[in-house]
């Protein structure tokens, strides 16, 4: 673990334990064993802290997803029940960043903790929408919006009460019994008209926007390129399917897989 990882770690434990904006910087390079100047060597306020922090957890969440999609002995929904057990796994350990997450404190600290945090929100939520459709298969793919909204609903209302409420709560049996729901929802939406339509253009400007956001991360010129030859693809009137998949495959074993079930759901692959 590098220095500045040690320094996340231990401002994400005062976090939890006393708040953000009862935490000082001081507190933290105390608690990292630094001098305060030294601390800042390192990042320049707490602010910065906080967007790290942000940063490095849910890069280190998708990296496990990432890990989990890529063990072929399990099936769809083996996958899909440990991912979901993994986010609230990170809840359970990390309440005060997710709380910042879920709430409207992220904007209350600065607009660029905000801006990441809407992102991240983004990511997550395409990730239920490729997955689902990875359990469910192209019979979930007209309401895939609509299951992904109550998933999500569903999950960070469950979250809320556990962080609030401060009583035991059955984290364990959480992700599969919001598979089960998942399941009556998706059987009783065969029967009814979607609420939420997916919009081809509007979700291949999504994908578009994406590709840039890991262009300007992506620090690697190869990368770099197969993203703008990607790019320039998904542009055409009728992407090739093959060669979108190819590129996706290729990204899906670089250290951008944590955006790859985005993209998919984005182009509806």
């Amino acid at each position: 673990m590098s220095r500045k990882e040690q320094i996340i770690e231990v401002a994400m434990k005062l976090f939890a334990e006393k708040g953000y904006h009862a935490t000082t910087m001081q507190e933290i390079a105390e608690h990292s064993q630094l001098a305060k100047g030294s601390l800042y060597n390192y990042f320049k306020s707490k602010e910065e802290i906080v967007l790290s922090i942000f940063q490095y957890h849910y890069d280190h969440l998708f990296q496990q997803f990432a890990r989990i999609a890529s063990d072929h002995s399990l099936t769809a929904r083996e996958k899909f029940l440990k991912q979901l057990s993994l986010q609230i796994e990170a809840f359970e350990q990390h309440k005060e960043i997710v709380q910042m997450h879920m709430g409207d404190h992220a904007q209350k600290v600065s607009e660029d903790v905000h801006a990441l945090v809407l992102r991240i929100r983004s990511h997550l939520f395409d990730w239920y929408v490729q997955s689902l459709i990875d359990v469910y298969g192209e019979r979930i793919r007209p309401y895939v919006l609509d299951c992904a909204i109550m998933l999500n609903g569903m999950l960070k209302e469950y979250l809320f009460f556990a962080l609030f409420e401060q009583k035991s709560f059955p984290f364990q049996r959480l992700a599969p019994f919001l598979i089960e729901r998942l399941d009556a929802l998706v059987d009783s939406l065969q029967h009814d008209m979607p609420l939420l339509s997916h919009d081809a253009q509007a979700e291949k400007t999504r994908a578009l926007a994406l590709i840039e956001e890991m262009i300007e991360e992506a620090g690697d010129h190869h990368i770099v390129e197969l993203l703008k030859q990607l790019k320039t693809e998904i542009q055409q009137d009728d992407p090739r399917k093959a060669i979108v998949d190819a590129f996706l495959l290729y990204l899906q074993q670089s250290h951008m897989r944590q955006f790859v079930p985005a993209l998919r759901a984005a182009l509806a692959l």
